[in-house]
């Protein structure tokens, strides 16, 4: 209740007659010494105000065009909430008398006037909850546009949702052939920082997916067929993305005939099926052609023809079929006394085979 209000009470029943009021009934002069005395006499009565940020437990007494209107014993007036469908989701069920947590945004002690919200309040909830999230915990946003720089998101949390950012570089585990592809879409990502100066949270979906990744190579299955989305080329293969976390290599002497001799018009964004061949330490190789190669049968001791590719500070790599080289260490050249040049066939004989790092290591026959 206003000072005023009050005053107005007070002179109904003939305390201070000789206060002057304006024709809608406030006090024409608040400097006098009459109502600096109610005014004080008033606030000493004990009435108490709320602080701002305080979260107060208050019981529902009714709703107004305005406002919604919670009264809590003591206080100088209701605390009112926005009537506005952002507030209303949380009074759908709410009763005359119930009683509602508050989260104090205002408090005006001129007028006597208390501002709160229940949609406020879970959402410094969720924001506080946001920040507890552990390592790996991920959140879900819907992708809503497309800009320059990357994605406009939102960001769903405990059924509160947050504006976001996540830049095109954080988008995927590869980059996407289509930027536009995912406008419209709902996924998981990890939240990498939140910018005071937006007031969003910039997330990264691409860290989320690599922790997929482990389980994914788990679930591969030799002999069947995969779809998957080129995601580049060279000219030596075709990369491809596939099971949205994973990405493999087909090598050229792997792609059908049709397409081995035109890999350069194997553009990014095409389609393509092709088997697991091999993996290795996470790196997945794929084919297009089931059959074996050298790589399959090799074993130490074993003869092999090959072709010296090229001559390095450490050593030859040889060419023994399409897809499988080994190399000749510097060592071995020196102590057989041997001179190699590139596109020589020479004889070679396998020293080891390093599975785990698919590395051959030879001799001359």
């Amino acid at each position: 209740m206003k000072v005023e209000e009050k005053v107005g009470d007070l002179k109904t029943v003939g305390i201070f007659d000789d206060i002057e009021f304006t024709s809608n009934g406030k006090i024409r002069n608040k400097e006098s010494k009459e109502y600096k005395y109610l005014y004080n006499l008033y606030n000493s009565t004990g009435v108490k105000m709320p602080e701002v940020g305080e979260m107060i437990s208050s019981q529902f007494v009714r709703v107004t065009e305005s406002d919604f209107l919670f009264n809590v014993d003591g206080y100088k007036d209701y605390i009112r909430v926005d009537n506005k469908p952002s507030e209303f989701k949380y009074f759908k069920n709410l009763n005359v008398g119930d009683y509602a947590d508050i989260l104090i945004l205002d408090v005006n002690h001129d007028n006597f006037y208390i501002k709160g919200s229940v949609a406020a309040l879970y959402e410094s909830i969720a924001r506080t909850n946001l920040k507890s999230l552990q390592e790996g915990e991920s959140v879900i946003v819907t992708v809503k546009s497309l800009t320059p720089a990357g994605y406009v998101v939102e960001l769903i949390h405990e059924g509160i949702t947050f504006p976001g950012f996540m830049p095109n570089t954080l988008a995927g585990i590869n980059k996407l052939h289509d930027p536009s592809v995912i406008v419209g879409e709902t996924f998981n990502v990890m939240i990498e920082t939140y910018s005071n100066s937006e007031g969003t949270y910039i997330v990264n979906r691409r860290k989320y997916l690599h922790t997929l990744i482990p389980d994914a190579i788990k679930e591969l299955e030799y002999g069947k067929i995969y779809d998957g989305c080129v995601t580049g080329t060279t000219k030596f293969g075709v990369f491809v993305e596939f099971n949205e976390c994973l990405t493999g290599m087909i090598h050229k002497a792997n792609i059908i005939p049709e397409w081995s001799e035109r890999i350069e018009e194997i553009l990014p964004g095409f389609e393509i099926q092709f088997f697991i061949k091999e993996i290795i330490k996470n790196k997945i190789i794929l084919t297009q052609l089931l059959r074996e190669t050298i790589w399959d049968t090799i074993k130490n001791g074993q003869i092999i023809e090959g072709v010296v590719k090229d001559v390095k500070p450490f050593g030859a790599l040889i060419i023994l079929d399409e897809e499988t080289m080994g190399l000749i260490h510097t060592s071995e050249i020196e102590k057989c006394n041997k001179k190699l040049s590139e596109g020589q066939k020479i004889s070679t004989k396998v020293l080891a085979v390093d599975r785990s790092n698919r590395k051959i290591f030879l001799t001359f026959a």
